[in-house]
């Protein structure tokens, strides 16, 4: 996850120079400190002053560097802070209200502060002054180089589970920034503990010691092409990956190149003889078959460009629209005037509709950059002056999930009214999982008790219903007429699609609760299991009947296993689904239920999952799902009920937190101790405004509903709020 709700830590020391060298300059000499020699962290602390980052102090005429000897949490940030080389600025105010403006370490805390590293504590303090703990110095060297767990490589603390800072431990000591102590076989990390200036530089100098080396195994590393001489231009590459070089190396002086790779140079050089390419969780992959640096300084071994699945790299937060892997594009510090990464994204079908956007890792938003895409190749680029992660989101599907969380339709309240499409299952063997025709039951029980409002004026509407004829020779048939009937304007609606190895529609959209139990009848027990044509049919049902004014939900029901395969075009249709604001809730009846589908349908749409052991069960859980449809808020917690089960709660990023909450009688989901509430903060009405869209977006200028200050997850007891 980019972004935690903890209250992240800040932290370092007092002989930290005020002034540093850059950490890629030529070595300093080493004074001889007394206390270092025979102590463990002799090589870490030396590394870091012969990098000017440490001074020491002088003690009795003497340097030293007091290894044993606690830090606070400022001093920590001065270190932090100055190795990171971040710019500067004098404040005008403190942020933090026991942090005054003449404090010396003011302007490190800011810059912390305004990088998204450390915000204090919820009462508005920043304890400065207060010794820092090991827990907090690994959550803030997580946070502040943006870590992620190495998988293969990691280590379980005994005395960390259940602990705030889990995570951050965790992927600290994958990434071998913190090992802990082996006691009787187990490992123990003391969370804690305050942390010594020897652990705290120690953890420091073994992150930068991998980014000094680029954790690259020169035995294992492709031969790099020899280098052209391309001269430097200052100007960004063509869309689709310049000349087809092998690629253009810096020389061993200090001059700037360009460096053009196809995606022969690419797969040879950046992807170590393999394509470098990834795809996201519904399997839509992009590879890299283009990279244009104008005015590199650096080297082919300093190019990088990873493609991660999002869940490893969001966890639990989801980017609506994110089509393709993350893109995670560095040139290890090395400089550059413009880059150009393009990418082939013929398998993608929505390429078309792709807009690149980078995490700025300052203002925790994603923002927008131009896109070019290229039909005749299939190809999709953008421009960027800087690395981050990058990330390529359905337009449509982007705006789709802030309507969906618009807060206000007419006169400040709630859409309130539902389409709702009744998918059911008529396969063969509902005969045995539900013998008695119980799920015609429940959904008859469900359309006579929509919601309508007795006070708005009546209309005429228009049904299309199946009719069942006989005639002699050919038996039983369908015919399809329509009715009209006269109905309250103000009004839920369902329809009825009846699916096995094909698909039908039973009735549209109506308001008329006869008409659509009557369409219930129609349905049997008899053929295949065809999901996904259930799930079309509903999307175009909503495309062709379904009303703009209302909310539209589908429910599906089966008990069994998809017969026929699953391809590309149907996982693309569930975000199809979602773009169109359509919300598919998903039931499973009994144990051999396609679980895994039926989740992945419910997740992709922002609806909710139900597994139902037997038939008798069935109207409860039918029940449950409409009335969790609604804006309310029956375990008095805070927290709508619809955000919480159905459409995801948003933050104001735009990211959604797909949460499994307890509406009914869940305040603490977790059970870690806080409520729902506390940890993701009362929402908020915000305004959208044009950074946060793609451009020429209608919804600028709206009001959405956002949790503006998400602290933790509150399905995670183990990511609670920071005091």
């Amino acid at each position: 996850m980019l972004r935690k709700a903890i209250t992240a830590v800040s932290i370092a020391s007092l002989m930290f120079g005020s002034s540093l060298s850059s950490i890629v300059a030529a070595d300093n000499s080493v004074p001889a400190f007394g206390d270092l020699e025979g102590h463990w962290s002799k090589s870490e602390v030396e590394y870091l002053v012969q990098k000017g980052i440490v001074d020491g102090v002088i003690q009795n005429g003497q340097p030293v560097i007091l290894p044993d000897q606690s830090i606070t949490r400022a001093e920590y940030i001065k270190l932090l802070v100055s190795t990171r080389q971040v710019k500067l600025a004098e404040p005008a105010q403190s942020s933090f209200k026991d942090v005054a403006a003449s404090h010396w370490a003011l302007k490190y805390i800011e810059a912390a502060k305004a990088n998204g590293w450390s915000d204090g504590y919820e009462d508005g303090t920043f304890k400065p002054d207060n010794k820092v703990s090991r827990a907090e110095i690994a959550a803030l060297m997580v946070r502040s180089y943006n870590l992620r767990m190495q998988e293969g490589n990691t280590v379980a603390f005994e005395d960390t589970a259940g602990h705030w800072a889990n995570h951050y431990v965790n992927v600290a000591a994958s990434n071998k920034i913190v090992e802990g102590d082996t006691v009787n076989g187990k490992r123990y990390f003391y969370p804690e503990n305050a942390a010594t200036r020897a652990e705290g530089m120690a953890m420091l100098t073994r992150y930068l010691k991998t980014t000094e080396t680029g954790a690259k195994d020169p035995k294992k590393e492709t031969p790099a092409p020899a280098p052209s001489t391309a001269p430097a231009s200052g100007t960004s590459g063509t869309a689709s990956g310049g000349s087809s070089s092998s690629g253009s190396d810096s020389s061993s002086d200090s001059s700037t190149q360009r460096v053009t790779l196809d995606k022969e140079a690419i797969q040879n050089t950046l992807g170590g003889g393999n394509p470098v390419e990834g795809t996201d969780d519904l399997n839509n992959r992009i590879a890299l078959v283009g990279l244009d640096l104008s005015s590199f300084g650096g080297s082919l071994s300093d190019i990088s460009v990873k493609l991660e699945k999002p869940n490893t790299v969001f966890s639990q937060l989801s980017v609506p629209g994110l089509t393709g892997p993350v893109v995670e594009f560095s040139t290890n510090g090395k400089s550059f005037a413009s880059g150009t990464l393009t990418f082939d994204v013929a398998k993608v079908s929505n390429k078309q509709n792709l807009a690149a956007a980078y995490y700025n890792e300052t203002t925790k938003r994603f923002e927008f950059l131009p896109t070019a895409y290229n039909a005749d190749q299939g190809t999709l680029s953008f421009t960027t002056t800087h690395n981050s992660k990058y990330v390529l989101i359905d337009k449509t599907s982007w705006e789709q999930t802030f309507r969906a969380h618009l807060s206000t339709v007419v006169d400040g309240t709630y859409k309130p009214y539902i389409d709702f499409a009744f998918i059911i299952d008529s396969s063969g063997s509902m005969n045995d999982t539900d013998p008695k025709n119980l799920r015609k039951t429940a959904v008859t029980s469900l359309v006579y008790g929509l919601k309508h409002d007795p006070e708005s004026p009546l209309k005429t509407e228009t049904v299309t219903v199946a009719k069942s004829v006989y005639e002699d020779g050919k038996g039983y048939h369908f015919e399809f007429p329509t009715v009209t009937n006269q109905v309250y304007s103000l009004s839920d609606r369902a329809a009825i699609i009846d699916f096995d190895s094909g698909v039908r529609t039973y009735a549209t959209f109506s308001a008329h609760s006869q008409t659509v139990a009557d369409a219930v009848y129609h349905i049997d027990s008899n053929g295949g299991t065809n999901i996904f044509a259930g799930v079309r049919e509903a999307v175009k049902l909503f495309d062709t009947y379904g009303d703009n004014g209302q909310r539209k939900i589908a429910l599906l029901l089966t008990d069994g296993q998809n017969n026929f395969a699953t391809t590309q075009d149907d996982l693309n249709m569930l975000k199809e689904a979602f773009e169109k604001g359509i919300t598919i809730i998903t039931m499973g009846l009994s144990r051999d239920a396609d679980l895994s589908l039926l989740k992945q349908i419910a997740e992709y749409t922002g609806g909710m999952y139900f597994q139902v052991q037997t038939a008798d069960d069935l109207e409860a859980y039918f029940k449950s799902a409409l009335e969790n449809s609604y804006h309310e808020d029956k375990d008095q917690d805070g927290l709508d009920d619809f955000y919480e089960k159905t459409a995801g709660m948003m933050l104001e990023n735009g990211m959604i937190i797909r949460t499994s909450t307890d509406p009914l009688t869940g305040k603490d989901t977790d059970g870690d101790g806080f409520t729902d509430l506390e940890e993701m903060g009362q929402p908020e009405d915000m305004v959208i405004t044009a950074d946060m869209m793609p451009e020429g977006s209608a919804l600028v200028g709206k009001t959405v509903k956002v949790f503006k200050n998400f602290k933790s997850l509150p399905t995670d007891k183990n990511d609670v709020p920071k005091p």
